[in-house]
């Protein structure tokens, strides 16, 4: 898959999640030069925050009832500070599929962070799309096999031409093999009388 990286920020609103005032007032200045609006937290989220371009935290202190959702699924790209580098911290990050990292001596650094989080990010939602409708259309596998036994019944064929038969369908309807098999099982149907 070819990403298209965003390279632009401005406009963007982004919050920050650290206890220390200093980190969270330098984070504020070096976003602010790229156009970002700041808004710090030092402990916990407020409404309106889930709703933000990027969340930036800091792993040490992180944990999944700072959260209003469940963990690895972050509205928003997700930059985690790291501190103490620590194992059990670096793993709640994994976990968490945080989108980037960023040594907090290196937050300077940030928009580096910014672009490959926004990447990383909506490589995770079109991975997660692709996964949802992969299991949307297994779930529908046994209308497949109603189908195709029903073209088989009507009109007097092989599998193998009841298959290209839907097939067929589904190319001029432009829709899944599957949703075709849905939709010539349901009373919609008509628009295959007279088929050859």
């Amino acid at each position: 898959m070819n990403l298209a990286l965003a390279h632009r920020f401005s406009g963007k609103r982004a919050v920050v999640l650290h206890r220390s005032v200093d980190v969270r007032r330098q984070l504020a200045d070096r976003l602010g030069v790229l156009g970002i609006r700041v808004d710090g937290r030092s402990d916990t989220l407020e409404n309106g925050d889930a709703d933000a371009d990027f969340l930036i935290l800091d792993i040490d202190q992180a944990h999944d009832d700072q959260f209003d959702w469940e963990r690895a699924q972050a509205p928003m790209p997700t930059i985690a500070l790291i501190g103490s580098e620590s194992p059990g911290r670096l793993s709640w990050a994994l976990e968490s599929e945080v989108d980037a990292f960023l040594p907090l001596t290196a937050s300077a650094k940030i928009y580096s962070a910014l672009v490959v989080a926004h990447a990383q990010f909506v490589r995770k939602q079109e991975r997660r799309r692709h996964e949802a409708e992969t299991a949307r259309r297994a779930g529908k596998r046994l209308d497949l096999v109603r189908a195709v036994l029903r073209l088989m019944d009507e009109q007097g064929v092989d599998e193998a031409v009841a298959l290209k038969k839907l097939r067929a369908f589904a190319m001029v309807e432009r829709i899944s093999l599957e949703d075709a098999a849905v939709l010539y099982l349901s009373e919609q149907h008509a628009r295959w009388k007279g088929r050859p």
